[in-house]
């Protein structure tokens, strides 16, 4: 048996089903997507408006799931990943683009950040209280693969896919092999983890919960560094429905 790890950076509203998962890109102004193998690669693109219907699709004989298939496993023991199953009500047209993947057979947390996640539904209205959580700024699926299969890309519901990725770990024996996603600010932030809570708004207002970030730590009344740019990264916990 052999593995394909994918990692998935990026301010996303993952919806697990029984059989696949949909991921929504929040609208994040100055972002680009892309896919990414270790020979190729290829631009994930969205629409203004009505973007869940710029549907990609992530699939191929590369992968085999287990028959039957096994219940989804999350390895989480820290409680890093954001669950909203209980109070999202999703609008889905928000979304920037849609992928949709095969069911994976274990998903794990990435970047855990520090940060307070703020619930304005509440009455009275939920504030900050500087106790910092850690947060997944992204996932990793395992899928079972054949890896001397391809894996393609299709683009709303095309038979023909828009594009194909091979991976050279068969023909060394390897039984492993990873790709990436990723969702990013082209440009370094400039003020401390604007990004951050900008984009995290956008990804609230999609999922339809009344969720704001707060970074504010007592330890550090005045931040970290007020005029140094900090990367393109905005850590902004990503959100799941099962």
């Amino acid at each position: 048996m052999s593995t394909l790890q994918l990692s998935i950076h990026g301010p996303f509203l993952y919806c697990f089903t029984r059989g696949q998962v949909e991921l929504h890109a929040a609208k994040c102004a100055g972002h680009t997507a892309g896919f990414f193998t270790a020979k190729n690669e290829v631009p994930l693109t969205g629409r203004h408006r009505h973007g869940n219907s710029r549907c990609y699709r992530i699939m191929g004989p590369i992968f085999t799931p287990p028959n039957p298939l096994s219940p989804l496993r999350f390895h989480d023991p820290d409680g890093t990943i954001l669950d909203a199953s209980s109070a999202a009500k999703p609008d889905w047209h928000k979304s920037h683009f849609c992928l949709i993947l095969p069911l994976p057979q274990l998903v794990v947390p990435l970047i855990p950040y520090d940060v307070e996640v703020i619930d304005s539904s509440t009455n009275p209205s939920g504030k900050p209280t500087g106790k910092l959580k850690r947060h997944a700024a992204g996932l990793r699926f395992y899928y079972e693969a054949d890896l001397s299969q391809n894996l393609m890309l299709t683009l709303d519901d095309s038979p023909v896919p828009a594009w194909i990725a091979d991976f050279d770990a068969a023909d060394f024996g390897h039984p492993f092999a990873d790709a990436e996603i990723r969702y990013a600010s082209v440009t370094p932030e400039l003020q401390e983890h604007q990004d951050a809570l900008e984009c995290f708004d956008s990804l609230a207002s999609l999922a339809g919960v009344d969720w704001w970030l707060s970074f504010d730590d007592p330890s550090k009344p005045h931040g970290v560094q007020p005029f140094a740019r900090t990367g393109a990264d905005c850590r902004a916990p990503i959100l799941i429905i099962q």
